[in-house]
């Protein structure tokens, strides 16, 4: 036997292991997610600037901008938001009664989820895993101005988008 058959010999035994299979019931599978807003939960902008400054004090990363200045903006980038990478998983779904949640992030309240959504939240919050998590819209911002035909700086009420999925 000499060197080539001996290596030739190993991968033929290797190639004989049983592949690992994967099956639907392996994977994860979304059962339910939505989306709602600060705004449509009726909080005020206080109670959102106060959660958004908690936020960003909290956030260990500090990237503003996505890294980007006033200079690397061109007339082809879009709106860069200062705060658009900060996001936080502090968010609690308290059960007041029946069909009425009240969603608390970093500590805050912000307000009571719509009731066709708290009950459904209510029925897969007893049988699956929830995940949720929180984004900063709005705030401030830098572009590029056509009209001005250079970079500026600007501001727009904050949000937050609360995402809700059940796995």
């Amino acid at each position: 036997m000499g060197l080539f058959d001996f290596f030739k010999g190993k991968q033929k035994e290797e190639s004989h292991s049983d592949p690992v299979s994967t099956t639907d019931s392996d994977q994860i599978k979304i059962q339910y997610e939505t989306k709602f807003t600060a705004h449509e939960l009726k909080a005020d902008d206080a109670t959102i600037k106060k959660v958004v400054d908690k936020m960003v004090e909290e956030d260990p990363f500090k990237h503003y901008y996505n890294g980007k200045t006033l200079e690397d903006m061109t007339p082809l980038t879009k709106r860069l938001y200062k705060y658009e990478s900060i996001t936080t998983v502090n968010v609690d779904f308290h059960t007041k009664e029946k069909d009425r949640i009240l969603v608390v992030v970093e500590g805050t309240p912000i307000g009571f989820v719509p009731e066709e959504q708290a009950k459904t939240i209510q029925d897969y919050q007893s049988r699956f895993l929830l995940t949720a998590f929180v984004y900063v819209t709005g705030g401030p911002y830098i572009e590029y101005s056509q009209d001005e035909n250079k970079p500026v700086e600007g501001e727009s009420p904050a949000g937050l988008d609360i995402f809700v999925q059940f796995t």
